[in-house]
């Protein structure tokens, strides 16, 4: 213990779970060997929080891109696509978006207007927008569309593995471009650590290469 407080540097980051497994984690391969006394300690959050209050040197967060007192740095932009199973999509293809309602349609806690939006861009109503099972997470929406419990309004970047994979489709191709982005936030007055700085510089290097693919024959 004394020895890792004196050699090292813990950087205290918090990710929203989903963004953080999918998108955070496959791109901090590598980072320890670039700054190996530099100790990730990685931790989920969604409520807001304070980062003063809570130690926090960087928080990763989807929204408009303000912090109160703090930088902000866009990340990736998001757009919204149906995913499901290929299993339940129906033999004949779908021929409109609302041909969708024939199948169960999954709510997300923290995007409840989602499939209202996805539907109205394409002007299209229907009463079953905010009708279907909800999920705290993405993940769990991802999880529940994969073992073809219906289907799932979310982020593309998060299915990339499963569609490519063929775990997943996307059975109308309409992509809706969400108003809000990605962003990464730290205290203003730790602008000039250097533990924070190498952090930032990594991640802006690899936010547009794409992490390896996971096997077809992993979970």
């Amino acid at each position: 213990m004394q020895s890792y407080r004196g050699e090292n540097e813990v950087l205290n980051v918090t990710t929203l779970p989903t963004f953080g497994a999918r998108w955070l984690i496959p791109r901090l391969n590598g980072f320890r060997f670039r700054h190996p006394n530099v100790y990730l300690n990685i931790s989920n959050r969604v409520e807001p929080f304070d980062l003063e209050e809570e130690h926090i040197d960087v928080a990763f967060f989807f929204g408009h891109g303000a912090w109160s007192k703090a930088e902000c740095i866009k990340l990736i932009d998001e757009e919204m696509v149906p995913i499901c199973a290929p299993a339940i999509r129906p033999p004949g293809g779908v021929d409109d978006p609302l041909s969708l309602t024939r199948l169960v349609l999954m709510q997300s806690a923290t995007r409840p207007e989602a499939w209202h939006d996805w539907f109205q861009a394409q002007r299209c109503y229907t009463e079953h927008s905010y009708h279907g099972p909800r999920f705290d997470t993405f993940y769990m929406a991802l999880r529940a569309a994969q073992s073809g419990c219906g289907v799932a309004l979310v982020p593309s970047f998060l299915a990339q593995e499963k569609l490519a994979a063929g775990h997943l489709v996307i059975p109308w191709p309409f992509a809706l471009t969400s108003r809000n982005a990605y962003y990464l936030a730290y205290p203003e007055h730790k602008e000039e650590m250097a533990k924070l700085k190498g952090f930032i510089n990594w991640l802006l290097e690899h936010r547009d290469v794409a992490p390896p693919a996971i096997p077809c024959g992993a979970a």
